[in-house]
């Protein structure tokens, strides 16, 4: 470098004598510096030229990383945008929330079903937003308790219903938000299920109504079916009575005529004993008197009497029970008509007296009851069961008591059946009305009893009490209107 400041000196000052001293080691230094300058440039050009190769591949990791951030921001647009397409064609309500249970983001059926107006969505902050929403459910603090602890608990899940005010029910499911590991809020998802619920509760009262009138042609059928065997048991009474009464009556009337004859020809030994001594020989009267002492006359003339009064007495109770079968059935009664019902309930103790006469004592404490407008032989079906299950309740091995007892209220009257027997238990008591449900042994009973006799009171718009207790009985009373009201 300092040729070249020399060269400019020489060129300057012209061909003259060499310079001084002092200025050789100036351009030396000169020199030097510029030595010195040259190899900071060379360094300093290399140092660029490796920043500069540097920054072109930092440049192109840039560029890439650029462009990776790019795809990833197109990529997660394009989610975004799936999410809320998602979001606004579900037919659900979505309201997303945050870990403090603060409102993040919704969908627009969510601010259709809430009605939310403009003003709120344009403000829209959390508190206004809900407060609008609680306003409209009919039970807000329940709402809000299942909300706040869902949020203590994010880790589970819910799926329940509330009503609003208006009427309608929301079906709610409430899902974790997770993010990796972590739940950072909740969805919850709202649905409309008033129609469906109202559907719901059309079919089930549909089904109700269906086994209601299943039930009624089940009562039907088995009132049918007891309407034909007591038409039986009537007409089996009618032909007994038919067949029986002929014979019955002229054996009752040869009766009465051999007794007319036996105390004819009694009083014609009486009169013949009053002269028999004045008449006959001693020889003769020994004779006579060794006959009627090996007849043993006086015990023959007792005991023929009795034996007439006694086939009497057993030719009235065929009689009388041929009647009462008559009675009990009501062949000839088929139609609505006021009736006695102690007779009822007398003809129907004849009828099972062989059922209930060796462990029960039938006591009869009637009141004065009016005729009342029934079914009679349908009442009697009603009698026999109270009584059959009452002797059944006492059981065999033991003596009970029946106690039957009949009274009037208003316009009601009533019949009551109590017995000593084992009692009902408790959770027996609102079941023993269902058909086909019995507590007795196998053989013993078919359970159709009480629930025909609840249906044959039923359709005489009277009522069954009943009341029980282990170990000490159970009574049925039976509430019949004097008079039928028209249907």
């Amino acid at each position: 470098m300092h040729r070249l400041l020399e060269r400019q000196i020489k060129r300057l000052l012209g061909d003259k004598p060499p310079l001084p001293l002092g200025w050789e080691m100036f351009l030396a230094a000169v020199d030097d510096a510029y030595a010195s300058a040259d190899a900071d440039r060379v360094m300093i050009e290399r140092s660029l030229d490796l920043m500069s190769r540097e920054l072109n591949e930092r440049n192109t990791e840039l560029r890439e990383e650029l462009a990776e951030r790019q795809r990833a921001e197109a990529q997660l647009e394009h989610l975004l945008s799936l999410l809320g397409t998602t979001l606004e064609s579900t037919a659900d309500g979505i309201l997303a929330l945050d870990r403090e249970a603060r409102i993040m983001r919704f969908n627009q059926r969510f601010t259709d079903m809430w009605a939310v107006p403009d003003e709120i969505l344009a403000f829209w902050g959390h508190k206004s937003l809900m407060t609008h929403m609680l306003g409209q459910i009919r039970d807000p603090a329940a709402f809000m308790e299942k909300l706040d602890y869902l949020c203590l608990h994010p880790e589970l899940e819910c799926h329940d219903t509330f009503e609003c005010t208006d009427g309608r029910i929301i079906e709610r499911y409430s899902l974790p938000q997770p993010l990796g590991v972590d739940n950072v809020g909740r969805v919850l998802s709202f649905r409309d299920i008033t129609a469906s619920r109202l559907a719901e509760q059309a079919l089930q009262r549909e089904k109700e109504e269906q086994k209601a009138l299943i039930k009624k042609l089940e009562q039907a059928h088995n009132q049918l079916l007891q309407s034909e065997k007591m038409a039986s048991i009537g007409q089996l009474a009618a032909g007994v009575a038919h067949e029986i009464n002929n014979p019955i009556g002229y054996v009752n009337s040869n009766l009465s005529t051999l007794g007319l004859y036996v105390e004819k020809l009694f009083k014609v030994t009486d009169a013949y004993e009053r002269v028999e001594s004045a008449l006959l020989e001693p020889r003769i009267l020994e004779e006579v008197h060794a006959f009627k002492q090996a007849a043993d006359w006086e015990y023959l003339k007792e005991d023929v009497r009795d034996l007439l009064r006694e086939s009497g007495e057993g030719i009235g109770r065929v009689m009388q029970i041929v009647q009462d079968l008559k009675d009990f059935s009501h062949v000839d009664q088929a139609e609505w008509q006021s009736v006695d019902l102690h007779k009822g309930i007398d003809s129907t103790l004849n009828i099972v007296h062989s059922e209930i006469k060796y462990n029960a004592e039938v006591v009869k404490e009637y009141g004065a009851i009016p005729p009342v407008e029934c079914l009679a032989s349908q009442l009697n079906q009603v009698f026999m069961n109270m009584l059959v299950n009452a002797s059944h309740a006492i059981g065999e091995g033991g003596m009970g008591r029946i106690t039957i007892r009949t009274g009037t209220s208003d316009e009601m009257v009533w019949i009551e059946f109590s017995d000593s027997g084992k009692g009902i238990a408790p959770e027996n008591l609102t079941r023993i009305f269902d058909p086909f449900f019995t507590t007795k042994p196998i053989g013993k009973g078919t359970g159709l009893g009480l629930s025909l006799s609840y249906g044959i009171i039923d359709k005489h718009q009277g009522r069954i009490e009943v009341a029980s207790e282990l170990g000490k009985g159970t009574t049925f009373r039976i509430w019949l209107p004097i008079r039928q009201e028209a249907p």
